[in-house]
């Protein structure tokens, strides 16, 4: 275990809790049952849709989404009755000691019970009666025998339960919360503040390849089953994430509104819609038109369209700062410490920011809402034409659900420039991952890279294989993958992540790799740098085993 401060990046995971979201009303308990992966030798069917620019909204005009004790009682005893005989001291008093023991968490071990000390007790043997004079007196209260048996069991049990509620509460108080931090208390059902929200207890996984790096200003990696975070690369950092953010609107959406509620475009709301800027990402409503909430929500996450964000905001809560208010306080019930709202939509603006960290716990929250992971598991959407509004074709905009395997939710935000970000689900054999990246160049390698090591499962697949022989929606934007090649590699510091097979080289062996022929005579690496005593090093490739002295830097191959 140790502190991760902000902007340092962590290699491994990290374990904690996982949290849970009601449902709304009006979603079924249980969802519908996730719809075979079309196989990429089935054909694409790609969906009609009429080129008129209010019915192909999804694809983005410039940019998509968005700019950028109780103490000790002294009790008199009673004085006896006065009988005819000889006088004696009045009853001395006593106390009994009922101080709690409680265990610290330094020390859980229960503590051992030691009898209390009857103070002033007088153990001698009261002076006999003249048996003319036996008149036996009420037997007093403090020397009753049975009594003090009874007190005696009694304050056992009640320091027992003491020690015993001390130790599960320190227990509980050392558990992580939801979001793999510790917190200051184990009680459930109210947020509490962090004692330290920026520490992270890393638990490995995938040891036999290395973590791989990034292009991306921040990722994370989040093993959804059991919270244990496997990756995480400068996870505080306060940055802008665009239409990620409406996972949360999705969420709040649906937590205060019916589904089957009609909103109409009415002039207020098409106001708002109207400040948004030209180039901003639209579903492509109208004044006057009228959808359910249903419909604007999957305009929302399929083709990120900012104005069903306005509307929905608008109508679920009367007006966009009262929902933005409803945003940042569930994010702080989900215990997300960076980040902060500012608009339902993503568009870039001050104060509006979150963290890698606080974006993978936000898609674990709402990728655990049935209808919202059903609709961003949805290629094609068909909002059917009616009296208030023409029919609408919604194709998923998120690219890497068109191609990597196991992809059941999602959601990008992008400002058409270098900033890409991505909130993604995969699952495999019941294993669910949720990654993060955000502000990358390369969305596809560092998405792939951090899926294959976290299922540890470095098979090939590539956007370009797959657009070849069925295309991804989108993919012009991206020159239809041509630059993704199995001999691409990541630069690190000193060395090379070579994405093929998910090792990296360094120091004199890639010295000697790239000196003697690299790809072409070694093939990629196949193993990870093996130290056989303080001065040799080796590593295995395709076609062969480079060893190296580190002292006098002289290799051989073998």
């Amino acid at each position: 275990m140790y502190s991760v401060p902000r902007g340092t990046e962590i290699s491994k995971g990290d374990r904690m809790t996982r949290g849970s979201h009601g449902e709304d009303e009006l979603i079924e308990e249980t969802p519908p049952p996730l719809r075979r992966r079309r196989s990429l030798a089935q054909p694409y069917l790609r969906p009609v849709i009429d080129n008129h620019v209010d019915d192909m909204p999804g694809v983005p005009k410039i940019r998509r989404a968005s700019l950028y004790a109780n103490p000790d009682k002294t009790r008199p005893l009673p004085e006896p009755p006065v009988v005819d005989k000889p006088e004696r001291p009045a009853g001395k008093t006593r106390s009994i000691s009922s101080e709690r023991t409680r265990a610290t968490p330094a020390a859980r071990q229960r503590q051992p019970y030691t009898s209390p000390v009857r103070a002033g007790a007088n153990h001698a043997s009261p002076r006999p009666l003249q048996a003319s004079r036996r008149l036996s007196a009420p037997p007093r209260f403090a020397h009753s025998r049975q009594l003090m048996i009874g007190v005696s069991l009694l304050l056992v049990l009640t320091i027992l339960g003491a020690a015993v509620f001390a130790v599960s509460r320190s227990r509980a108080s050392s558990v992580l919360d939801v979001q793999g931090r510790n917190t200051s208390t184990g009680t459930t059902g109210t947020a509490h503040p962090a004692v330290n929200p920026h520490e992270l207890v890393i638990v490995p996984e995938d040891t036999d390849h290395p973590p791989p790096p990034v292009y991306a200003t921040a990722a994370y990696l989040l093993d959804a089953n059991s919270g244990v975070t496997l990756y995480a690369h400068n996870p505080f950092a306060h940055l802008p994430i665009m239409s990620t953010t409406k996972l949360m609107t999705a969420i709040i959406a649906l937590e205060k509104g019916n589904l089957n509620q009609n909103i109409t475009i009415n002039k207020a709301i098409w106001h708002n819609i109207q400040q948004l800027s030209a180039d901003s990402s639209l579903f492509g409503m109208k004044e006057g038109q009228t959808y359910t909430l249903r419909q604007l929500v999957y305009a929302l996450l399929l083709v990120s369209g900012n104005d069903a964000a306005i509307a929905i905001a608008d109508a679920v809560d009367g007006s966009v700062p009262h929902f933005v208010a409803d945003m940042n306080q569930k994010a702080q019930q989900l215990h997300l410490y960076d980040t902060h709202f500012m608009n339902p939509h993503g568009l870039e603006q001050t104060g509006h920011y979150s963290s890698a960290h606080d974006l993978a716990f936000l898609g674990l929250a709402a990728f655990n809402i049935p209808l919202i992971k059903q609709i961003t598991d949805t290629q094609i959407y068909n909002i059917p034409q009616t009296s208030t509004h023409p029919q609408r074709y919604l194709v998923n905009d998120d690219q890497f659900f068109w191609w990597y395997p196991g992809v059941d939710a999602g959601k990008p935000g992008w400002d058409g420039a270098s900033n890409f970000v991505q909130v993604i689900s995969v699952t495999r054999n019941h294993h669910t991952l949720i990654g993060v990246t955000i502000h990358t160049k390369d969305w596809w390698t560092d998405m792939r890279d951090l899926m294959n090591w976290g299922f540890d499962d470095f098979q090939w697949i590539s956007p370009y294989n797959v657009d070849l022989q069925h295309p991804i929606p989108f993919d012009t934007l991206w020159n239809y993958f041509t630059s993704d090649k199995k001999e691409n590699a990541v630069p690190m510091t000193n060395g090379r992540y070579y994405i093929y097979t998910g090792y990296a080289i360094s120091g004199v062996i890639m010295a000697y790799f790239d000196h003697n022929g690299g790809l072409k005579l070694f093939g990629y690496p196949e193993s990870m740098v093996t130290v056989s005593n303080s001065t040799t090093v080796s590593q295995r490739f395709d076609h062969g085993t480079i060893q190296c002295n580190t002292t006098n830097n002289q290799c051989t191959t073998s």
